[in-house]
C-alpha cells in the first residue's frame, strides 16, 4: 500500500514539471526564443516603468529594454536622450575606435527619434576633438524638437587639448521659448550683435567653464531670460555680473573670480564657494553687494575671506534668514559676532582664526552642526560651544576623540558650556580604546549635564543611548 502512495506521488511530481516546463516554452516563442526575466516586470504599472527610465542613460535604457515587451515599448516612448561617450569606454582601449563608435551610436540615437515632433531632455556628454559637425547636428535636432531640458557637456582631459572649445552660436539658442533648464559646460558661446536671445521659458540656467566672446555677454544672455529662478555660475572668471531680477529664487556662485552684485527683491537661497587654492574670493560690500535680498533664508559661504565688518548688521540686512554655512571661511579681523533672530540651522565646519573670536546669539537655533579638525586650546573651545547651548540640537564632528575630552582641572574649575542642551550627536574620524571611551563620556556629561539623548558614532563602533 506504502508503494502505491509512493508511486502516486512521484506521478504528481511529473505532471507538476511538465507543467512548469510547457509554460517555459510558450513564453519563449513569445519572446522569440530569448530568456525574459519578466517574473516582476510585468506586475509594474507602467507609470512606474516610465520613471525608471527616465532616470537612466540612452545606452542603460536599451539594454533594459531586453527584460521583456512592455520595457522595450517603454524605451522608445520615453521622450529623453542621455548620451554619455564615457560610458562603456573601458571596454574600448583604442581610442579612435571608441570615437567611431561613439560618434555612430549618437547618429543612430538621433534616427531612431527622427519621427518625433517633442523632446523632453536632451543630455550629451562628451570629450571635444573638433567634430563641429555632429555636434551641430545634434543641438539642431534637440532644439527643432522643442527639447524642454538642454544639458551639453564637452569634457577637458587631454592637456593637449585644453585650448580648444566648441563655439556654440547664439543663433542656435534664440527663440528656444521651450527650454526650461539649460546646462552648458566648458565651451563658448558666440554672439549676434543683431539677434537678442528670447528664452522666455527658461527657469533653470547653469553655466561651467562658460566663455563669452564679449564683455557684455552674460549679460545679454541673462536679460533675454525673463522667468529665471535658479543661476548657477561655476568657474567662471572676469565677469562684471549685475542680477536685477524680481523672479530670481536661488543663485550659486562657485569657483568664480567675478565682480557681483545682486538686487533680487524674492532670493531665497545664496551659495558661494571659492576656489581653495585662490587668495582672490574676498567677500566684501564692494565687489560682493548682496545687502538688497532681504528675502534670503539661505546663506552658505566656503572657502571665503570674509572682509572686517560684513557680519555686522546681519540681522537688518537679511531679518528671515534661517541657515547659514560657514565653511574654512576666514576673516581678516579674526572676528565674527553674528545676532539673528530668525535663525534656526547654523553648519560651521573650522575656520582658521575664527573659533576663538566667534559670537553668536541667535535664540530661535534649532540645529547647529559644527566639525572641529584640530586639537584647540580647551578653554577657547569651551567658550566657542556656549555659543550654542540656546540650540536645540547640535551634531559635533571631531577627527579624533581627544578633541572632546576636556582636562579633569577644566570641568572641577569651570561650569560646562551646554547645560540646557538635550539632544548631541558626536561623530569621532578614529578608532577609541574602551579607555579613551569612558573618559569621553566623563567629558561630555560635564559638557552637557542636562543631556536627554546621546549618540556616537566613530570606525567600528557606535554608541547610542536615552539618557533618564
Amino acid at each position: 500500500m506504502a508503494k502505491k502512495r509512493k508511486i502516486s506521488g512521484s506521478c504528481n511530481m511529473a505532471n507538476r514539471n511538465k507543467r512548469i516546463k510547457k509554460e517555459e516554452e510558450v513564453q519563449s516563442q513569445n519572446t522569440g526564443g530569448s530568456m525574459v526575466v519578466d517574473t516582476y516586470t510585468s506586475q509594474l504599472p507602467e507609470l512606474v516603468i516610465n520613471q525608471i527610465f527616465s532616470h537612466l542613460s540612452t545606452k542603460s535604457a536599451i539594454r533594459a529594454s531586453i527584460l521583456s515587451k512592455e520595457w522595450a515599448s517603454v524605451c522608445f516612448s520615453v521622450l529623453i536622450l542621455d548620451i554619455d561617450e564615457d560610458e562603456g569606454k573601458k571596454q574600448i582601449a583604442d581610442h579612435r575606435d571608441r570615437r567611431r563608435k561613439f560618434l555612430k551610436f549618437l547618429s543612430n540615437c538621433l534616427k531612431s527619434r527622427e519621427k518625433e515632433k517633442y523632446l523632453e531632455k536632451f543630455r550629451l556628454r562628451m570629450s571635444y576633438f573638433g567634430g563641429d559637425c555632429a555636434i551641430n547636428k545634434s543641438l539642431s535636432f534637440a532644439l527643432e524638437r522643442n527639447v524642454k531640458e538642454l544639458d551639453i557637456c564637452f569634457k577637458r582631459e587631454n592637456e593637449v587639448r585644453k585650448g580648444r572649445y566648441y563655439c556654440l552660436q547664439q543663433t542656435a539658442l534664440n527663440n528656444a521659448k521651450s527650454l526650461t533648464i539649460l546646462k552648458l559646460e566648458n565651451l563658448k558661446i558666440e554672439e549676434d550683435s543683431i539677434d537678442t536671445i528670447s528664452l522666455t521659458s527658461l527657469k533653470t540656467l547653469s553655466l561651467k567653464a562658460v566663455k563669452f566672446m564679449t564683455t557684455t555677454g552674460f549679460s545679454r544672455l541673462y536679460s533675454g531670460c525673463p522667468s529665471i529662478e535658479y543661476l548657477s555660475l561655476t568657474s567662471c572668471h572676469g565677469w562684471d555680473v549685475r542680477l536685477s531680477s524680481s523672479g530670481l529664487k536661488h543663485l550659486e556662485i562657485l569657483c568664480c573670480e567675478i565682480k557681483l552684485k545682486v538686487e533680487a527683491t524674492n532670493l531665497e537661497s545664496f551659495k558661494f564657494r571659492g576656489d581653495n587654492g585662490l587668495r582672490h574670493h574676498i567677500i566684501d560690500m564692494r565687489n560682493f553687494y548682496i545687502a538688497s535680498c532681504q528675502t534670503l533664508r539661505s546663506l552658505e559661504f566656503s572657502h571665503a575671506h570674509f572682509a572686517i565688518g560684513w557680519f555686522k548688521g546681519l540681522d537688518s540686512r537679511f531679518p528671515l534668514l534661517e541657515r547659514l554655512v560657514l565653511h574654512t571661511c576666514f576673516s581678516y579681523s579674526g572676528i565674527i559676532n553674528i545676532f539673528s533672530q530668525h535663525l534656526k540651522s547654523f553648519v560651521f565646519q573650522e575656520c582658521g582664526n575664527i573659533l576663538s573670536n566667534f559670537s553668536m546669539t541667535a535664540p530661535n537655533l534649532s540645529e547647529a552642526t559644527i566639525t572641529i579638525e584640530e586639537r584647540r586650546d580647551y578653554d577657547r573651545l569651551r567658550y566657542f560651544l556656549g555659543n550654542f547651548d540656546c540650540s536645540k540640537k547640535i551634531r559635533l564632528h571631531v577627527n579624533e576623540t581627544e578633541v572632546c575630552i576636556f582636562p579633569e582641572e577644566m570641568r572641577k574649575k569651570y561650569s560646562p558650556p551646554l547645560p540646557s542642551l538635550k539632544h548631541l550627536e558626536v561623530e569621532i574620524d578614529t578608532f577609541t580604546t574602551v579607555v579613551t571611551h569612558s573618559a569621553l563620556m566623563d567629558s561630555l556629561r560635564w559638557m552637557a549635564p542636562s543631556l536627554e539623548f546621546l549618540s556616537i558614532n566613530r570606525i567600528h563602533y557606535m554608541y547610542d543611548s536615552r539618557i533618564s
